[in-house]
């Protein structure tokens, strides 16, 4: 699933667009169970800047707001990128809230402080790893979407088990 979504996401970004609320409850699944990205009313065109930096007040998704995002209200695809990494946070926690129980100042300030998501039970070491680039601080210091799915791609072809998620 998490590469079938991917997918989805690689497109927005090559229209120039910034989601801005990638999170689990914004995927649907379809017929075969494709998965789509929806939601876009957060979304934001950046053609041409690159970035969007927002300056109107309205209620955002902490949670799975990058750094740059949380402390200077600026938004790139590489926003996108930490927000995919939460994401699939919550795909192997089987939809665990990021951060639960923490108020949205704890979180920001243990982001602040160098903090992240911790590793979800039986989650690879090599997808872990993923999600902890997601989370670098510094935007360009997180893999591209284009990156993340090669390196998508790579791990699942080196699980050699799987649980599924389907009752049968």
């Amino acid at each position: 699933m998490i590469k079938l979504f991917q997918v989805n996401i690689d497109t927005c970004c090559s229209l120039q667009c910034v989601h801005r609320d990638l999170a689990a409850r914004n995927i649907l699944l379809g017929e075969n169970l494709v998965a789509k990205v929806s939601d876009f009313g957060l979304s934001r065109d950046i053609y041409e800047s690159k970035e969007y930096v927002k300056t109107a007040k309205s209620k955002l998704p902490l949670r799975w707001m990058a750094y740059e995002s949380l402390f200077y209200n600026v938004y790139t695809t590489q926003s996108d990128v930490w927000s995919f990494g939460v994401l699939l946070w919550e795909i192997m926690t089987m939809g665990h809230l990021p951060y639960e129980g923490m108020t949205g100042k704890r979180m920001m300030d243990m982001i602040k402080d160098g903090g992240r998501l911790g590793k979800p039970l039986h989650c690879p070491d090599e997808l872990f790893a993923l999600m902890e680039d997601c989370w670098k601080t510094l935007p360009e210091d997180r893999p591209t979407f284009p990156q993340l799915k090669t390196n998508l791609d790579k791990i699942i072809h080196a699980q050699k088990t799987y649980a599924s998620l389907l009752h049968e």
